[in-house]
């Protein structure tokens, strides 16, 4: 029998970018050493490829299991970071490759457009289909839609409406694929830091560099707006998602604190008590103020929560939990949600999210070199990070966040990139004290660690 020890598994991959697709049913991950892709509702991974083993990825989209978008970053990169990869993942070759002769911002993709983000101007490319296999590709750019210097790489897609920022800074410009329509006005004095766009196309939301002040517009009619405060002090926000039905929204910043706001007019005082009481039992919390280690029962129980599974490392799987909240029946209309709500509305629920604790040299260089000066003398130099795109700062990528599309506006996800790389879950409820809502982190996972056991 061997009884030699086996060898150290080397350092995990740093995670250079985090990207959920369109309908929020995956997210990718771009790699110093590939790309991963998982099931959002359970992390559970779906893909794991190499395309060019030890390099890095900045940039991975994925439209399915089968077909991704790549571009090269990181420390070692994959190719240029100017060049955009299409890349069919089953087959496992790549079928386009287009220079853009700067380097590429950001990327999103839909069953009908890809839009690829450059510093001040953004491209939208349509596909092609091979009659024979049935196999898609990148084909013609439809059209350029200049911008103000966009180095977040902001741009949002629904359908047939694409959603930027405008030639001048703290501008949004709302376009409609399918037709020649743009409407352009004014979101902040300052430049935008962050956009969302409801699933329907009909609302977008901003926040500006300086972080305060999130504003919601009418893509109609931006003329109609209101304004959610998330703080009195200045931060940079990393996310911002609307539910699937847009009763909320969500965002997340550098402070750590995940902030949820109710955009439904509020409801009489005495309709909560109206509801029956198994109703408000069901919407209540099931758990709360846990956190369970890669979806295991909290340590330190002798039982499992119910319906949790054993695992061969000996603690307890949960499966993807049970919708227990019934989905909104309707989605709010815009008159409630601009004439209902005050101006500068704080959230309705927030929570502390995990960022992480993430070294400074977080990509895995040395923190420091030696270099020899002209006197002779020997000098320590400060080895930076590479900036990844997105992230002009040189900081991994935190707090990227969607709305589970089968929770019932009820369930979000959290993720975090860089050498601390994690997926957490959180639930939203109706509050029986206060009548409103309160959030629950419900668990995470470590999502690069192995989570399961090899099979032989």
């Amino acid at each position: 029998m061997d009884t030699r020890r086996p060898i150290k598994d080397t350092a995990e991959p740093k995670v250079l970018s985090v990207a959920f697709n369109n309908d929020c049913t995956r997210f990718a991950c771009g790699l110093d050493d590939g790309l991963r892709v998982f099931r959002a509702k359970d992390c559970i991974r779906t893909i794991k490829e190499a395309p060019r083993p030890g390099h890095g990825l900045a940039i991975v989209e994925a439209l399915d299991d089968r077909y991704a978008v790549l571009v090269g970053g990181g420390r070692l990169p994959n190719s240029s970071p100017n060049k955009l990869e299409f890349w069919d993942l089953v087959e496992k070759k790549k079928s386009k490759e287009l220079n853009f002769g700067e380097p590429i911002i950001a990327v999103r993709v839909t069953t009908k457009y890809c839009i690829v983000v450059l510093m001040d101007r953004s491209i939208s490319l349509e596909y092609s289909k091979d009659p024979e296999t049935g196999a898609i590709t990148l084909s013609t750019v439809k059209a350029l839609y200049r911008t103000a210097k966009n180095p977040y790489g902001l741009c949002c897609i629904r359908g047939d409406s694409l959603a930027l920022p405008g030639e001048t800074p703290g501008q949004v410009q709302v376009l409609t694929l399918s037709s020649k329509d743009k409407k352009v006005f004014k979101a902040h004095e300052q430049s935008l830091r962050q956009m969302a766009m409801s699933r329907d196309g009909n609302i977008v939301a901003t926040a500006s560099e300086q972080g305060t002040i999130i504003r919601v517009f009418s893509t109609t009619d931006p003329t109609k707006s209101t304004e959610l405060r998330r703080g009195l002090e200045s931060a940079s926000i990393w996310g911002l998602a609307f539910s699937p039905s847009a009763y909320f929204i969500a965002s997340t910043s550098e402070k750590g604190t995940l902030h949820i706001w109710n955009l439904r007019a509020p409801r009489a005082s005495g309709e909560r008590s109206r509801q029956p009481p198994e109703q408000r039992k069901r919407n209540s919390l099931s758990r709360v103020n846990h956190d369970y280690d890669t979806i295991s029962h909290t340590s330190g129980s002798s039982s499992p929560l119910p319906g949790a599974v054993a695992t061969a490392a000996g603690g307890y799987m949960l499966p993807p939990p049970d919708l227990r909240h019934a989905p909104p029946a309707t989605a709010p209309s815009l008159t409630s949600i601009f004439s209902g709500m005050a101006k500068g509305t704080r959230s309705s629920t927030s929570i502390e999210f995990t960022i992480g604790s993430d070294p400074p040299n977080w990509q895995g260089q040395p923190r420091y070199t030696n270099t020899t000066l002209p006197n002779g003398q020997t000098a320590k130099l400060k080895v930076d990070n590479v900036a990844v795109p997105g992230r002009p700062d040189g900081k991994p990528p935190k707090g990227v966040i969607a709305w589970d599309p089968e929770g019932g506006d009820r369930r979000l996800w959290i993720v975090e990139g860089g050498a601390d790389a994690r997926w957490e879950v959180f639930e939203l409820a109706d509050d029986l004290n206060t009548g409103g809502v309160r959030v629950a982190n419900t668990g995470f996972r470590n999502y690069l660690t192995r989570q399961f056991p090899e099979r032989s």
